[in-house]
């Protein structure tokens, strides 16, 4: 069953600008799929239009079967962004808890810290984001994005920011909560590895305006540090980046 479903999509700026244009795919549910492309080819429009916060665009979409914008107001659609904006004056705990604050649910303690638990964050409920790193803190974003049970996780480069080595270490935490959350997953990079790395399938999209240019399913034995050396993982790299640099 498809969670995502993008049919013809168009997303014009100023006449004649267009950031997507005739975009098509689809996501498995429980799936994790990562979209790539040059810069400017829309990717980060393509997360805004499937989190519901814009609305102004031509063709469909759909979240399990409903539009983006009827998903994000029934809170079905967790939104990632790239700075994990906590709250410098609330503790983990606090800052998990908080979308369930502001939709009225009434805080849910013990599933924030079994989120945090199952990220290796549950013995620093009490700390505050400043005494964490930037990888730890947006570990934190992505479990608070898990609060209210969405159906799918957006995810736009939230580890861009994070050295090489600790980036992999995210890696490993990522999956780990992917695997036992099972959400659908869809995370825009610029990282042809991470990519690689982390996904089911990956989306390479043309330059501006962004369309698909192709589709590579990936189908990695394991996923570990010691995988990323193997030829097939070279192999797979390999094919997405000359689907990059190679004319469309």
């Amino acid at each position: 069953m498809n969670s995502i479903e993008v049919c013809s999509v168009c997303k014009e700026y100023a006449k004649g600008f267009f950031a997507l244009r005739d975009l098509t795919f689809s996501v498995l549910e429980g799936s994790f799929v990562s979209v790539v492309g040059p810069f400017g080819c829309g990717k980060t429009t393509l997360l805004n239009l499937l989190s519901g916060l814009t609305e102004d665009y031509l063709g469909t979409i759909n979240i399990n079967g409903k539009s983006p914008a009827e998903a994000r107001r029934t809170r079905k659609v967790g939104y990632v962004f790239q700075s994990p904006a906590l709250l410098p004056w609330r503790n983990v705990l606090q800052n998990v808890t908080l979308p369930q604050e502001i939709a009225g649910t009434g805080r849910n303690e013990e599933r924030a810290v079994a989120l945090l638990k199952v990220a290796r964050l549950d013995s620093f409920i009490q700390r505050k984001p400043s005494e964490l790193s930037g990888g730890m803190r947006q570990l934190v974003s992505i479990i608070r994005s898990l609060m209210l049970n969405p159906d799918v996780l957006l995810l736009d480069e939230p580890f861009c920011s994070i050295d090489e080595i600790n980036r992999s270490k995210m890696h490993q935490e990522l999956l780990k909560i992917h695997r036992q959350t099972n959400k659908t997953t869809l995370l825009v990079t610029h990282s042809l590895s991470e990519a690689v790395y982390l996904s089911d399938q990956i989306i390479v999209l043309t330059p501006q305006p962004g369309r698909v240019k192709k589709i590579i399913n990936i189908d990695l034995p394991e996923r570990s540090e010691q995988a990323m050396f193997s030829d097939k993982f070279v192999n797979y790299l390999r094919t997405v980046r000359a689907e990059l640099t190679e004319k469309s």
